[in-house]
């Protein structure tokens, strides 16, 4: 029995280490944006380094290579038009986008985390 207690615990702490669940980590909000809108095609680190857009120039967003520039208003403008057959749009409210566009200054090393400006 105490075996069985021991296994269901490891396996429950296990799953929530994990599986990042947000009680053990603490995500900014624009870390959460990212992660559930961006990360699967541009990666945790933000390097496209994934398996779809590994090599695409414009899916690394740590370097200076930007098709549309790295300005505020241009990010947002790629995020709610998107890249045809590229990236699709996406729609997030203002203050999702304020976060996601810090965090992405925070993954280009612009900004220390959860700073705005």
């Amino acid at each position: 029995m105490k075996h069985r207690y021991a296994l269901f615990t490891l396996a429950l702490v296990g799953a929530v280490v994990l599986g990042g669940c947000d009680i053990l980590l603490r995500r900014s909000p624009g870390e959460k944006v990212w992660r559930k809108h961006c990360a699967e095609c541009h990666g945790l680190d933000g390097a496209g380094n994934t398996p779809r857009y590994m090599g695409e120039t414009y899916a690394d967003l740590t370097d200076d290579l930007w098709k549309a520039g790295g300005s505020d208003g241009a990010m947002e403008q790629v995020i709610v038009q998107g890249v045809f057959g590229k990236m699709p749009a996406t729609q997030l409210d203002k203050d999702e986008m304020r976060a996601v566009i810090s965090y992405v200054h925070e993954l280009r090393g612009e900004r220390g985390p959860g700073t705005s400006n």
